[in-house]
Protein backbone atom coordinates (compact mmCIF):
# COMPACT_ATOMS: atom_id res chain seq x y z
CA UNK A 1 0.00 0.00 0.00
CA UNK A 2 1.36 3.22 -0.86
CA UNK A 3 0.36 6.74 1.05
CA UNK A 4 1.64 10.29 0.22
CA UNK A 5 0.36 13.47 0.99
CA UNK A 6 1.19 16.34 -0.80
CA UNK A 7 1.85 19.82 0.58
CA UNK A 8 1.83 21.65 -2.99
CA UNK A 9 1.07 20.51 -6.48
CA UNK A 10 5.69 21.18 -7.07
CA UNK A 11 5.91 18.29 -4.14
CA UNK A 12 3.98 15.56 -6.27
CA UNK A 13 5.77 13.28 -8.06
CA UNK A 14 4.51 13.93 -11.43
CA UNK A 15 5.35 17.43 -10.77
CA UNK A 16 8.90 17.36 -9.86
CA UNK A 17 9.92 14.48 -12.79
CA UNK A 18 10.93 17.96 -14.44
CA UNK A 19 12.09 15.70 -17.51
CA UNK A 20 8.75 14.92 -19.00
CA UNK A 21 5.76 17.05 -19.53
CA UNK A 22 3.19 16.55 -16.78
CA UNK A 23 -0.03 16.78 -15.97
CA UNK A 24 -2.17 19.63 -13.63
CA UNK A 25 -2.24 17.49 -9.85
CA UNK A 26 -3.89 19.06 -7.11
CA UNK A 27 -2.69 19.08 -3.43
CA UNK A 28 -4.04 16.29 -1.87
CA UNK A 29 -3.43 12.64 -0.31
CA UNK A 30 -2.60 9.56 -2.24
CA UNK A 31 -3.75 6.27 -0.39
CA UNK A 32 -4.68 2.29 -1.68
CA UNK A 33 -2.72 -0.04 -3.62
CA UNK A 34 -1.70 2.06 -6.33
CA UNK A 35 -0.25 1.47 -9.57
CA UNK A 36 3.58 1.58 -9.67
CA UNK A 37 5.45 0.83 -12.82
CA UNK A 38 9.24 -0.17 -12.13
CA UNK A 39 10.09 -0.66 -16.00
CA UNK A 40 9.08 -0.38 -19.30
CA UNK A 41 10.02 -1.65 -23.07
CA UNK A 42 10.76 0.06 -25.24
CA UNK A 43 11.74 3.35 -23.52
CA UNK A 44 10.40 5.19 -26.33
CA UNK A 45 8.57 5.17 -30.04
CA UNK A 46 8.77 6.83 -33.25
CA UNK A 47 6.59 9.72 -33.62
CA UNK A 48 3.62 9.43 -35.49
CA UNK A 49 2.91 5.72 -34.96
CA UNK A 50 1.93 3.82 -31.69
CA UNK A 51 4.13 1.63 -30.15
CA UNK A 52 3.73 -1.22 -28.01
CA UNK A 53 4.83 -1.24 -24.52
CA UNK A 54 5.38 -3.48 -22.16
CA UNK A 55 4.85 -2.83 -18.01
CA UNK A 56 6.76 -4.22 -15.31
CA UNK A 57 5.64 -3.14 -11.42
CA UNK A 58 3.21 -3.38 -8.74
CA UNK A 59 -0.63 -3.20 -8.63
CA UNK A 60 -0.74 -3.22 -12.06
CA UNK A 61 -3.92 -3.95 -14.08
CA UNK A 62 -2.38 -4.76 -17.22
CA UNK A 63 1.24 -5.58 -18.10
CA UNK A 64 1.02 -4.11 -21.95
CA UNK A 65 -0.18 -1.08 -23.41
CA UNK A 66 -0.50 0.76 -26.43
CA UNK A 67 1.76 4.10 -26.96
CA UNK A 68 -0.52 6.42 -29.31
CA UNK A 69 2.56 8.91 -30.64
CA UNK A 70 0.54 10.51 -33.49
CA UNK A 71 0.30 13.81 -32.50
CA UNK A 72 3.49 14.00 -30.57
CA UNK A 73 6.22 15.97 -31.34
CA UNK A 74 9.57 14.47 -30.68
CA UNK A 75 11.08 15.17 -27.13
CA UNK A 76 10.06 13.15 -23.81
CA UNK A 77 6.89 12.70 -22.80
CA UNK A 78 4.84 10.98 -19.65
CA UNK A 79 3.23 7.84 -20.47
CA UNK A 80 0.06 7.17 -21.35
CA UNK A 81 -1.60 5.42 -18.00
CA UNK A 82 -3.16 6.45 -14.76
CA UNK A 83 -0.01 5.50 -12.86
CA UNK A 84 1.09 6.81 -9.58
CA UNK A 85 4.88 7.00 -10.37
CA UNK A 86 5.01 9.46 -14.09
CA UNK A 87 7.03 7.01 -16.30
CA UNK A 88 9.24 8.93 -19.01
CA UNK A 89 8.98 7.47 -22.60
CA UNK A 90 10.88 9.18 -25.74
CA UNK A 91 9.59 10.52 -28.97
CA UNK A 92 12.02 10.85 -32.09
CA UNK A 93 11.17 10.86 -35.88
CA UNK A 94 14.15 8.71 -36.87
CA UNK A 95 13.73 5.28 -38.20
CA UNK A 96 13.51 2.25 -35.23
CA UNK A 97 14.11 -1.13 -34.62
CA UNK A 98 14.28 -3.63 -31.48
CA UNK A 99 17.88 -5.55 -30.60
CA UNK A 100 17.68 -9.36 -31.81
CA UNK A 101 19.28 -10.54 -28.67
CA UNK A 102 21.59 -12.83 -29.80
CA UNK A 103 24.12 -9.99 -30.58
CA UNK A 104 26.92 -10.11 -28.09
CA UNK A 105 30.21 -10.44 -30.28
CA UNK A 106 31.09 -8.57 -33.84
CA UNK A 107 30.76 -12.13 -35.72
CA UNK A 108 27.08 -12.20 -34.88
CA UNK A 109 26.43 -7.86 -34.73
CA UNK A 110 23.14 -6.81 -35.52
CA UNK A 111 23.48 -5.19 -38.81
CA UNK A 112 21.33 -2.07 -39.21
CA UNK A 113 21.01 0.77 -41.60
CA UNK A 114 21.72 4.50 -40.57
CA UNK A 115 19.94 6.37 -39.71
CA UNK A 116 18.25 4.29 -36.91
CA UNK A 117 17.07 4.27 -32.91
CA UNK A 118 17.85 0.83 -31.57
CA UNK A 119 15.66 -0.55 -28.36
CA UNK A 120 17.26 -2.54 -26.68
CA UNK A 121 18.71 -4.51 -23.31
CA UNK A 122 21.90 -5.50 -21.53
CA UNK A 123 20.22 -8.76 -20.75
CA UNK A 124 23.34 -10.50 -19.11
CA UNK A 125 26.04 -9.05 -16.61
CA UNK A 126 29.19 -8.94 -18.30
CA UNK A 127 27.43 -9.11 -22.09
CA UNK A 128 26.93 -6.49 -24.24
CA UNK A 129 25.37 -5.40 -27.59
CA UNK A 130 27.18 -5.35 -30.98
CA UNK A 131 26.03 -3.04 -33.95
CA UNK A 132 27.44 -2.82 -37.49
CA UNK A 133 26.44 -0.78 -40.58
CA UNK A 134 28.04 0.19 -43.24
CA UNK A 135 29.43 3.88 -44.09
CA UNK A 136 31.80 5.88 -46.45
CA UNK A 137 34.95 7.70 -46.33
CA UNK A 138 34.22 11.38 -44.68
CA UNK A 139 30.93 10.42 -43.46
CA UNK A 140 30.49 11.75 -39.63
CA UNK A 141 28.58 9.69 -37.29
CA UNK A 142 27.12 10.12 -34.17
CA UNK A 143 25.85 7.32 -31.38
CA UNK A 144 24.30 8.78 -28.16
CA UNK A 145 22.49 6.62 -25.81
CA UNK A 146 19.52 7.23 -23.60
CA UNK A 147 18.93 4.74 -20.62
CA UNK A 148 19.95 6.83 -17.27
CA UNK A 149 17.71 10.06 -18.91
CA UNK A 150 14.97 7.85 -18.82
CA UNK A 151 14.90 5.73 -15.41
CA UNK A 152 16.97 2.75 -16.73
CA UNK A 153 19.61 1.73 -14.22
CA UNK A 154 22.27 1.12 -17.46
CA UNK A 155 25.28 2.88 -16.76
CA UNK A 156 26.61 2.90 -20.04
CA UNK A 157 30.08 2.89 -22.76
CA UNK A 158 29.98 2.97 -26.26
CA UNK A 159 32.98 2.46 -28.50
CA UNK A 160 33.17 2.52 -32.34
CA UNK A 161 35.16 0.71 -33.95
CA UNK A 162 36.30 -0.52 -37.61
CA UNK A 163 36.38 -3.42 -39.63
CA UNK A 164 39.48 -4.50 -38.09
CA UNK A 165 38.86 -3.86 -34.39
CA UNK A 166 40.92 -1.01 -33.93
CA UNK A 167 38.95 1.35 -31.87
CA UNK A 168 38.15 4.72 -33.83
CA UNK A 169 36.26 6.45 -30.66
CA UNK A 170 34.61 6.03 -27.07
CA UNK A 171 32.51 7.18 -24.48
CA UNK A 172 31.93 6.06 -20.76
CA UNK A 173 29.91 9.76 -19.36
CA UNK A 174 28.44 12.60 -21.44
CA UNK A 175 27.33 15.32 -19.67
CA UNK A 176 23.72 16.61 -20.22
CA UNK A 177 22.77 19.69 -17.89
CA UNK A 178 19.81 19.72 -19.00
CA UNK A 179 18.10 16.44 -17.50
CA UNK A 180 17.21 17.32 -14.42
CA UNK A 181 18.37 15.31 -11.23
CA UNK A 182 17.91 11.47 -12.04
CA UNK A 183 21.17 10.95 -13.62
CA UNK A 184 24.60 11.91 -13.03
CA UNK A 185 25.24 12.08 -16.95
CA UNK A 186 25.75 8.40 -17.06
CA UNK A 187 25.09 7.74 -20.63
CA UNK A 188 27.00 7.78 -23.50
CA UNK A 189 27.62 9.72 -26.26
CA UNK A 190 30.35 9.79 -29.29
CA UNK A 191 31.26 11.71 -32.31
CA UNK A 192 33.75 10.27 -35.21
CA UNK A 193 34.06 11.12 -39.06
CA UNK A 194 34.81 7.58 -40.29
CA UNK A 195 38.14 7.31 -41.92
CA UNK A 196 37.15 4.85 -45.12
CA UNK A 197 34.27 2.99 -46.91
CA UNK A 198 33.42 -0.33 -45.00
CA UNK A 199 32.14 -1.91 -42.16
CA UNK A 200 32.18 -0.11 -38.54
CA UNK A 201 30.71 -1.48 -35.51
CA UNK A 202 29.34 -0.26 -32.14
CA UNK A 203 29.69 -1.62 -28.96
CA UNK A 204 27.37 -0.73 -26.33
CA UNK A 205 28.23 -2.37 -22.51
CA UNK A 206 27.25 -1.47 -18.97
CA UNK A 207 30.33 -0.27 -17.33
CA UNK A 208 29.65 -2.16 -14.43
CA UNK A 209 29.19 -4.96 -16.23
CA UNK A 210 25.43 -5.31 -14.30
CA UNK A 211 22.76 -6.42 -16.57
CA UNK A 212 18.98 -8.04 -16.50
CA UNK A 213 15.65 -7.03 -18.14
CA UNK A 214 15.35 -3.81 -16.76
CA UNK A 215 18.97 -2.84 -18.13
CA UNK A 216 17.05 -0.83 -21.41
CA UNK A 217 18.33 1.49 -23.56
CA UNK A 218 17.77 3.66 -26.87
CA UNK A 219 20.49 3.51 -29.26
CA UNK A 220 20.56 6.29 -31.73
CA UNK A 221 23.40 6.17 -34.24
CA UNK A 222 23.00 8.47 -37.64
CA UNK A 223 24.96 11.26 -38.70
CA UNK A 224 24.82 14.31 -36.57
CA UNK A 225 21.38 16.83 -36.37
CA UNK A 226 22.28 19.84 -34.90
CA UNK A 227 19.86 21.49 -32.98
CA UNK A 228 19.40 22.96 -29.42
CA UNK A 229 17.25 23.61 -26.62
CA UNK A 230 17.27 26.69 -24.06
CA UNK A 231 17.03 26.75 -20.43
CA UNK A 232 16.69 29.99 -18.06
CA UNK A 233 17.72 30.73 -14.99
CA UNK A 234 16.40 31.36 -11.78
CA UNK A 235 12.95 30.22 -12.47
CA UNK A 236 11.48 33.52 -10.81
CA UNK A 237 12.35 37.23 -10.63
CA UNK A 238 11.67 40.28 -8.52
CA UNK A 239 11.73 43.19 -10.35
CA UNK A 240 11.17 47.01 -8.94
CA UNK A 241 8.46 48.32 -11.38
CA UNK A 242 10.27 50.22 -14.18
CA UNK A 243 13.90 48.34 -13.64
CA UNK A 244 15.45 45.63 -15.05
CA UNK A 245 16.91 42.51 -13.28
CA UNK A 246 19.24 40.18 -14.57
CA UNK A 247 18.86 36.13 -15.89
CA UNK A 248 20.97 34.09 -17.86
CA UNK A 249 20.08 31.48 -20.49
CA UNK A 250 21.67 28.50 -21.85
CA UNK A 251 21.99 26.57 -24.86
CA UNK A 252 22.26 23.11 -24.77
CA UNK A 253 23.72 22.61 -27.69
CA UNK A 254 23.33 18.90 -30.00
CA UNK A 255 25.42 17.43 -32.73
CA UNK A 256 27.50 20.51 -33.31
CA UNK A 257 25.15 22.75 -33.91
CA UNK A 258 26.98 26.18 -33.31
CA UNK A 259 24.75 29.14 -34.89
CA UNK A 260 23.39 32.32 -33.49
CA UNK A 261 20.56 32.14 -30.59
CA UNK A 262 18.36 35.22 -30.52
CA UNK A 263 15.38 34.59 -27.48
CA UNK A 264 12.47 37.04 -26.88
CA UNK A 265 9.22 37.59 -25.09
CA UNK A 266 5.99 35.38 -26.38
CA UNK A 267 2.34 37.10 -26.12
CA UNK A 268 4.08 38.85 -22.83
CA UNK A 269 2.30 41.52 -20.92
CA UNK A 270 2.77 44.64 -21.97
CA UNK A 271 5.77 46.69 -20.85
CA UNK A 272 8.21 43.84 -20.60
CA UNK A 273 10.78 43.83 -22.69
CA UNK A 274 14.56 41.99 -22.88
CA UNK A 275 18.03 43.45 -23.15
CA UNK A 276 21.26 41.70 -24.47
CA UNK A 277 19.33 38.34 -24.83
CA UNK A 278 20.78 36.32 -27.41
CA UNK A 279 23.63 33.97 -27.15
CA UNK A 280 26.68 34.39 -29.67
CA UNK A 281 28.02 31.68 -32.16
CA UNK A 282 29.89 29.15 -30.19
CA UNK A 283 28.92 30.32 -27.14
CA UNK A 284 26.84 27.99 -24.30
CA UNK A 285 24.93 30.61 -22.11
CA UNK A 286 24.55 34.74 -22.39
CA UNK A 287 23.70 37.23 -18.93
CA UNK A 288 20.95 39.17 -20.08
CA UNK A 289 18.34 41.31 -18.75
CA UNK A 290 14.22 41.23 -18.54
CA UNK A 291 12.64 45.06 -17.78
CA UNK A 292 9.90 45.31 -16.35
CA UNK A 293 6.66 47.68 -16.59
CA UNK A 294 6.19 50.99 -14.61
CA UNK A 295 3.44 49.34 -13.45
CA UNK A 296 3.26 46.91 -10.19
CA UNK A 297 1.85 43.93 -10.43
CA UNK A 298 -0.55 41.89 -7.85
CA UNK A 299 0.16 38.83 -8.25
CA UNK A 300 3.53 36.82 -10.71
CA UNK A 301 3.45 37.13 -14.34
CA UNK A 302 4.10 34.02 -16.11
CA UNK A 303 6.52 34.75 -18.71
CA UNK A 304 7.51 32.69 -21.86
CA UNK A 305 10.34 32.97 -24.27
CA UNK A 306 11.39 31.21 -27.21
CA UNK A 307 14.67 30.96 -29.01
CA UNK A 308 15.60 31.56 -33.03
CA UNK A 309 18.57 30.44 -34.81
CA UNK A 310 19.09 31.20 -38.34
CA UNK A 311 20.58 28.13 -40.61
CA UNK A 312 20.63 27.28 -44.36
CA UNK A 313 16.90 26.01 -44.35
CA UNK A 314 13.91 26.96 -42.10
CA UNK A 315 14.95 28.79 -39.03
CA UNK A 316 14.91 26.68 -35.91
CA UNK A 317 12.70 27.71 -32.86
CA UNK A 318 12.37 26.21 -29.82
CA UNK A 319 10.84 27.24 -26.30
CA UNK A 320 13.44 28.56 -23.76
CA UNK A 321 12.18 26.47 -20.53
CA UNK A 322 12.76 28.11 -16.71
CA UNK A 323 14.85 25.87 -14.75
CA UNK A 324 17.07 26.09 -11.83
CA UNK A 325 20.96 25.60 -11.51
CA UNK A 326 21.20 22.52 -8.81
CA UNK A 327 24.38 20.63 -7.86
CA UNK A 328 24.26 16.54 -7.03
CA UNK A 329 26.55 14.94 -5.06
CA UNK A 330 29.13 18.10 -4.41
CA UNK A 331 29.94 17.84 -8.57
CA UNK A 332 27.42 17.15 -11.06
CA UNK A 333 25.27 20.49 -12.08
CA UNK A 334 21.66 20.60 -13.61
CA UNK A 335 20.07 22.68 -14.84
CA UNK A 336 16.58 21.30 -13.51
CA UNK A 337 13.25 22.66 -15.38
CA UNK A 338 10.92 24.52 -13.34
CA UNK A 339 6.78 24.57 -14.60
CA UNK A 340 7.13 28.24 -14.77
CA UNK A 341 8.95 31.55 -15.36
CA UNK A 342 7.26 33.81 -12.61
CA UNK A 343 7.88 37.22 -12.37
CA UNK A 344 6.39 39.41 -9.12
CA UNK A 345 6.75 43.53 -10.20
CA UNK A 346 6.73 45.35 -6.91
CA UNK A 347 6.85 48.76 -5.98
CA UNK A 348 4.94 51.87 -6.19
CA UNK A 349 3.61 52.49 -10.09
CA UNK A 350 5.76 55.04 -11.20
CA UNK A 351 5.48 56.05 -15.19
CA UNK A 352 8.75 58.60 -14.60
CA UNK A 353 10.60 55.50 -14.22
CA UNK A 354 9.93 53.47 -17.11
CA UNK A 355 13.24 55.08 -19.39
CA UNK A 356 14.88 55.89 -15.92
CA UNK A 357 17.95 53.65 -17.18
CA UNK A 358 18.37 53.48 -20.61
CA UNK A 359 21.70 52.83 -22.66
CA UNK A 360 21.92 56.00 -25.03
CA UNK A 361 25.62 54.51 -26.99
CA UNK A 362 24.88 52.54 -30.02
CA UNK A 363 25.21 48.39 -29.10
CA UNK A 364 27.05 46.27 -29.44
CA UNK A 365 30.20 48.62 -28.09
CA UNK A 366 33.38 47.80 -29.44
CA UNK A 367 36.59 47.22 -26.95
CA UNK A 368 39.95 46.85 -28.25
CA UNK A 369 42.16 45.00 -26.25
CA UNK A 370 44.14 46.79 -23.81
CA UNK A 371 41.72 49.54 -24.72
CA UNK A 372 38.69 51.23 -22.82
CA UNK A 373 34.92 52.32 -23.83
CA UNK A 374 32.94 55.00 -23.04
CA UNK A 375 29.08 53.89 -22.63
CA UNK A 376 25.93 56.83 -21.97
CA UNK A 377 23.31 55.78 -19.66
CA UNK A 378 20.36 57.66 -18.77
CA UNK A 379 19.61 58.12 -15.50
CA UNK A 380 16.90 59.56 -12.74
CA UNK A 381 16.88 62.90 -11.91
CA UNK A 382 19.36 64.43 -8.75
CA UNK A 383 22.76 63.53 -7.44
CA UNK A 384 22.92 60.01 -9.00
CA UNK A 385 26.37 59.14 -7.89
CA UNK A 386 26.38 60.38 -4.68
CA UNK A 387 23.89 57.96 -3.39
CA UNK A 388 24.78 55.22 -5.77
CA UNK A 389 27.47 53.15 -7.23
CA UNK A 390 27.49 50.85 -10.57
CA UNK A 391 29.26 47.20 -9.81
CA UNK A 392 29.90 44.88 -12.69
CA UNK A 393 27.50 41.95 -12.26
CA UNK A 394 29.88 38.51 -12.70
CA UNK A 395 32.37 40.51 -14.94
CA UNK A 396 33.82 38.71 -18.24
CA UNK A 397 37.21 37.79 -17.74
CA UNK A 398 39.14 40.83 -18.29
CA UNK A 399 36.86 43.72 -18.48
CA UNK A 400 36.58 46.17 -15.59
CA UNK A 401 34.28 48.96 -14.88
CA UNK A 402 36.75 51.36 -14.28
CA UNK A 403 34.71 54.87 -13.64
CA UNK A 404 31.51 55.98 -13.48
CA UNK A 405 30.47 59.93 -13.99
CA UNK A 406 27.71 62.51 -14.78
CA UNK A 407 28.09 64.08 -18.21
CA UNK A 408 25.02 66.33 -19.73
CA UNK A 409 22.56 64.92 -17.23
CA UNK A 410 23.43 61.20 -17.95
CA UNK A 411 26.04 58.88 -16.53
CA UNK A 412 28.80 57.73 -18.22
CA UNK A 413 30.40 54.61 -18.05
CA UNK A 414 33.97 53.59 -19.10
CA UNK A 415 34.81 49.92 -19.64
CA UNK A 416 38.51 48.96 -19.86
CA UNK A 417 39.96 45.68 -21.67
CA UNK A 418 43.00 43.88 -20.34
CA UNK A 419 45.70 43.25 -23.48
CA UNK A 420 45.39 39.64 -23.43
CA UNK A 421 41.73 39.12 -23.74
CA UNK A 422 41.27 37.64 -27.46
CA UNK A 423 39.29 39.88 -30.10
CA UNK A 424 36.09 38.18 -31.43
CA UNK A 425 34.60 37.56 -27.90
CA UNK A 426 31.18 39.09 -27.82
CA UNK A 427 28.76 39.16 -24.28
CA UNK A 428 26.60 41.61 -21.95
CA UNK A 429 28.19 44.09 -19.61
CA UNK A 430 25.55 43.88 -16.50
CA UNK A 431 25.77 46.91 -14.08
CA UNK A 432 24.22 46.76 -11.01
CA UNK A 433 22.84 50.04 -8.99
CA UNK A 434 24.42 49.47 -5.34
CA UNK A 435 23.33 51.93 -2.31
CA UNK A 436 26.53 53.91 -1.26
CA UNK A 437 26.58 55.33 2.10
CA UNK A 438 26.24 51.50 3.78
CA UNK A 439 26.64 51.15 7.94
CA UNK A 440 30.23 49.81 7.57
CA UNK A 441 30.47 46.03 7.70
CA UNK A 442 32.02 44.89 11.26
CA UNK A 443 35.83 43.41 10.41
CA UNK A 444 35.33 40.16 9.02
CA UNK A 445 36.37 36.94 10.69
CA UNK A 446 40.26 35.84 9.15
CA UNK A 447 39.21 34.13 5.25
CA UNK A 448 35.76 35.27 5.21
CA UNK A 449 34.48 36.64 2.20
CA UNK A 450 33.16 40.49 2.45
CA UNK A 451 29.48 41.21 2.08
CA UNK A 452 28.38 41.75 -1.09
CA UNK A 453 25.56 45.09 -1.23
CA UNK A 454 22.20 43.63 -2.87
CA UNK A 455 21.34 45.73 -5.62
CA UNK A 456 18.26 47.87 -5.80
CA UNK A 457 18.20 47.72 -9.68
CA UNK A 458 20.11 46.65 -12.64
CA UNK A 459 21.21 48.48 -15.97
CA UNK A 460 19.94 47.06 -19.10
CA UNK A 461 22.09 45.17 -20.88
CA UNK A 462 25.07 46.45 -22.73
CA UNK A 463 26.23 44.08 -25.44
CA UNK A 464 30.09 44.63 -26.71
CA UNK A 465 32.27 42.60 -29.04
CA UNK A 466 36.17 42.83 -28.37
CA UNK A 467 37.83 44.40 -31.65
CA UNK A 468 41.01 43.81 -33.24
CA UNK A 469 43.34 46.47 -32.06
Amino acid sequence: MWIRRYRSERQHPVCRRRLCRVRQVEPGLALGQLPFVTRVFPLGGRAGEKTAVTLSGWNLTESQLTQDNSTEAPGVIALAGNFFNPVPFAVDDLPECLASGSNHAAKTAQAVTLPVIINGRISQSGVGDVYQFTGTAGQKIVAEVYARRLDSPLDSFLRLTDATGQSLAFNDDFEDKGTGLNTHHADSYLTATLPAEGTYFVDLTDTQAQGGPEFAYRLRISEPRPDFALRIVPSSLNLRTGMSGPATVYALRRDGFTNAITLSLKDAPKGFSLSGAQIATNQDKAQFTVKAPAQPTDRPVNLTMEGRAVMAGPALVHPAVPAEDLMQAFFYRHLVPSKELAVWVAGPERPFMRDAFKILSATPVKIAPGGAVHVRVSAPAGNFTDRFTLQLNNPPEGILLTNVSVSAGSLDLVFSCDAGVNPGLSGNLICDVVPKNIAPEKTPKKGAQPRKLAAVATLPAVPYTIAAP
